[in-house]
């Protein structure tokens, strides 16, 4: 194998699983291997960031393609690590929308780390408090891998849906508008009504027939969990679930958000069309429910086109809805996950492999005469490397490995070997501008 060339693949690569991972993508940005669609940033659609939603799928919590990083390879990135990525991307480009001009990526990220800012909260969002170091990067990694992930018991209903990712990870861009708009404070400060505007709505659609399916409570259910609402909130929206929520309640609690609404209503949509055929009945109340949180007729038309078109393009993909209920699907989910990382990692290993070799080499050099300091430095590292990459491939072939390896890997990070670490920055260069 070209060893050059698996390091020069490696510098190009990014791995939004990993420490560091938005550095490099800036990184990758500098050199052309990410670039910034600048026509779409700077055009003069009003509701452009509505419409890229929908192509790339982020509105309904599912990452179909990725915004900007068409140079990278997606199909090696496992379906968290491409959400995150797109979140990402996302609040990027809303960024880049209100803030036309010469791109500032410390401005950007400061930015982030102002709208998901600190708070005195002691409930759901506590841990926002515990993860600013003052590095804006790190960071703000912390909080999106924190955002894409839905809070649940390990064999829990949310385990029937084809992946555990958080459906309602839009709202970030929602509430990120508002904040850039200075319509927020923060995101903390405001999630709250937010979220229970948006599952308010999708209540009211669910039972728009007044026949609530077994499907459509569990899509609920999933909804639920994605809200990560604190204990009082959610002990009312459970309650919610079971009865319904009239129009009055929707309207005295909705938040007056026009990309809020829009988004409330295509859920709505989404949830019916998505576990069974509605009735005339239903589209009506669908009817209903727009106008009451403020939408017109055209607006009702086209979110019912978008989120039609969506489903039809994607509907041979996993999308959110599926049948398998027992936990034989999270094994099987949780395998296929690690399977893909080690597969894809398969240069890497073989790298390891040659190490090892040069290892040895110089393990025999070593005993005929004295290394060098920087020979001594290699033995050391690669030693290292070596013991890293062993208990980690023979965790991954003991029965049940599959489930052990990632939670020992994130308990003992120091088992990564050096060759898995593709997010390292090269020297810094120029920051790109628009």
């Amino acid at each position: 194998m070209d060893l050059p060339r698996v390091m020069s693949s490696l510098k190009n690569s990014l791995s939004p699983g990993s420490k560091n991972w938005i550095a490099k993508f800036f990184q990758l940005l500098d050199k052309d291997v990410i670039s910034l669609d600048l026509d779409l940033v700077q055009s003069n659609e009003s509701d452009i960031t509505h419409f890229i939603s929908h192509r790339t799928g982020l509105v309904y919590g599912n990452a179909m393609h990725l915004l900007f990083s068409h140079g990278l390879d997606a199909n090696k990135f496992t379906h968290d690590e491409k959400l995150k990525l797109l979140l990402f991307e996302t609040l990027l480009f809303t960024y880049l929308r209100k803030k036309q001009g010469i791109f500032d990526q410390d401005a950007f990220l400061e930015s982030l780390v102002d709208f998901y800012g600190t708070t005195q909260d002691s409930g759901v969002f506590a841990w926002f408090d515990r993860v600013f170091k003052g590095k804006a990067g790190l960071d703000i990694e912390e909080i999106l891998a924190q955002r894409i992930h839905v809070k649940s018991t390990f064999f829990g209903a949310n385990y029937w849906l084809n992946h555990m990712s958080n459906a309602f990870v839009f709202l970030d861009i929602v509430l990120y508008r508002a904040f850039l708009e200075g319509k927020i404070h923060s995101f903390s400060s405001h999630y709250h009504d937010y979220a229970s505007s948006l599952m308010n709505s999708v209540i009211y659609a669910a039972y728009a027939d007044n026949n609530v399916e077994e499907k459509e409570q569990r899509v609920l259910w999933h909804f639920l969990a994605s809200t990560e609402l604190g204990k009082a909130h959610r002990n009312r929206f459970e309650n919610r679930i079971l009865t319904g929520v009239p129009l009055k309640v929707i309207k005295q609690e909705f938040i007056e958000d026009k990309l809020l609404s829009k988004v409330s209503y295509e859920l709505g949509i989404f949830l019916i069309q998505g576990t069974h055929e509605p009735t005339e009945i239903e589209y009506k109340h669908l009817k209903s429910l727009g106008r009451s949180i403020g939408l017109t007729e055209k607006e009702m038309q086209e979110s019912m086109e978008m989120c039609t078109a969506y489903m039809l393009q994607n509907h041979n993909e996993n999308l959110v809805f599926q049948s398998e209920t027992d936990s034989g699907y999270v094994f099987k989910s949780f395998s296929q996950k690690w399977i893909r990382i080690l597969g894809r990692n398969k240069d890497k290993l073989v790298q390891e492999m040659r190490e090892s070799k040069e290892l040895m080499a110089l393990i025999q050099k070593s005993r005929k005469e004295e290394l060098s300091p920087m020979e001594k430095e290699q033995v050391r590292t690669q030693f290292l490397d070596l013991i890293k990459t062993m208990p980690s491939i023979a965790l991954f072939l003991l029965p049940g490995g599959s489930l052990l390896l990632p939670l020992i890997l994130k308990l003992v990070p120091e088992l990564v070997p050096s060759a898995f670490k593709v997010n390292e920055i090269e020297k810094t260069s120029e920051k790109n501008e628009l």
